[in-house]
This record gives C-alpha cells, structure tokens and sequence, in this order.
C-alpha cells in the first residue's frame, strides 16, 4: 500500500502547554514504523514550540505553518507563503486603532509583533505557552509587513458581527470565543488555510489527496479535516468540529492518539517503502 501522509494539529491534539502529550511518541513511532509520511500542520508560526515540535516529527521534511500560509522545513526555512492583502491589512490596523484593541500581527517572516500603543496584558504568558517572542511595533510600521495572520483581541461582543463584516472582503475571519465576555478575531489569507496546506505538502510528496489525513481538534482545523482523505477530531474538539470530521477519537489526553494510529493502520495500512 502507498505511503499516507499524516499531518497534525498541535495545541490540544498533540501537545499541551507546548509539551507532547504522553501518548504522542508512541502514536508518531507506530505511524513512523509502518511507513507513512508525518507533518506538523499548525496554526503557529515557524518558531517556538511548535518548530520544536516539526523536528520531532519529521526533521527532513516540510511542514504547514500559520494555518497553510507557510510551508516551512523544520529549521524554519520558509519554502513557500501566502500573506494577506495590503487593503485588509489596513483595515485591521484601522478597526484596532478606532475602537482601541489589543492587536498581534504574525508575519511570513515568522516573526510576531504586537502594537506599542497598547500591548497584550497576558503577552508574557502567551510567549511563555507558545515559545515565541512578541516584539513591539509602531502603528505606522504595520502595513509594510508580509503577514500571514492578524489578530484583534477582546473585541466586545457587540462589535462583532460588525467587524467580522467588515475584515471579511479578501480575507478569512474566524471568531473565538466568548471568554469573559469578549471575543478574538483572527484574520487570515482567504487563499491559504490547513486544506490547502495539507494539499500542498502532499503535492510535494507526491501522494494522493485521497491517501492523507488530517488530525486535529479546533475551528482552524476545519479545512484541514474536510480536505483530507480522512479527516480525524479528537474528542476533545468541539461539536462542530467534530460533526466535520469523518471519524472521531477520544480525547487526545484519554488515549485518543492510540485510537487514531489503529484507525489509519486500519484505513492505509502499512506502505510499501519506508520514507
């Protein structure tokens, strides 16, 4: 049987707290011992935790970053991108300024930056779960990066479908929340999500769409999940994740990553060359 190729979200599905789970290594040495092809596909940026994470997997190959935008190697080289279009990008810095929101800005450089007018007050948290420095950035500097993701925080709830609206023309907007009332709004390349990410690895590995497959446990997720050939939720996604998926797991932390491998041992079993 060909190879598969497995791509895998990491926040919630294969780590916690930018740690592998326990089951993760036997989860990724089964997959590894019956031939398939592993890659990280995750909503971070080449760096940290998660590029960590990409030279445990699979350190001479290719990977998705920034939900599909970048395709990077483990060593955080950037092999391919797709960045939000200036106009939106102006509209995000603009909506931020106006209604005085906290705003990241992750670049195809790899690279995140955050507002100097008004800094995360949990930045140091977020860098300390991500790995991932946050540096400092004047307004005016903003629409002169390549990014491939924009995030506006504790947007008001009453302010939401407004600026959903309004950020949607040429990009991608994905909300979450509520937390405390208020909501996150991250802005993405409309071209470029973990479906086209995952179809673009399998591109470059020469295999099929039907023969990979997609876990993963979030709302950036989705993509992935329905353009892969199958596409597994751990149980500790939400509903509608799940209800996307073609099979669901138990949750990553109760064994669900054993479950997954037998599942696609069961599905592609073992390919004819080991990669």
């Amino acid at each position: 049987m060909a190879r598969a190729l497995i791509a895998l979200d990491l926040d919630g599905t294969l780590l916690k707290h930018g740690v592998f789970l326990p089951d993760a290594p036997r989860f990724l040495e089964r997959l590894r011992a019956a031939g398939h092809l592993l890659a990280v596909n995750t909503g971070r940026l080449p760096a940290g935790f998660a590029l960590e994470a990409a030279r445990r997997i699979r350190p001479d190959g290719l990977h998705a970053f920034s939900d599909g935008a970048l395709i990077a190697d483990a060593r955080g080289r950037i092999q391919s991108r797709t960045t939000l279009d200036p106009s939106v990008v102006r509209r995000v810095l603009a909506a931020a300024l106006d209604l005085h929101l906290v705003a990241e800005f992750h670049t195809a450089l790899g690279v995140r930056y955050h507002l100097a007018t008004r800094p995360p007050e949990d930045r140091h948290e977020h860098v300390a779960a991500t790995g991932t420095p946050s540096f400092a950035i004047a307004p005016e500097a903003v629409p002169d990066l390549p990014l491939v993701g924009a995030w506006l925080l504790r947007v008001p709830a009453g302010r939401l479908d407004g600026l959903r609206a309004e950020l949607s023309a040429g990009a991608r907007v994905e909300a979450y929340g509520p937390r405390e009332g208020y909501w996150i709004l991250g802005v993405k390349p409309a071209a470029g999500h973990k479906g086209t990410g995952l179809l673009e690895l399998a591109r470059s590995y020469g295999v099929a769409p039907e023969a990979t497959v997609m876990l993963g446990d979030g709302l950036n997720d989705l993509g992935g999940l329905e353009a892969a050939g199958l596409g597994i939720a751990v149980g500790n996604a939400p509903d509608f994740v799940q209800r996307a998926a073609d099979r669901v797991v138990a949750p990553s932390g109760e064994g669900g990553l054993l479950e997954a491998a037998e599942l696609i041992l069961q599905t592609y079993g073992r390919a004819r060359a080991r990669p």
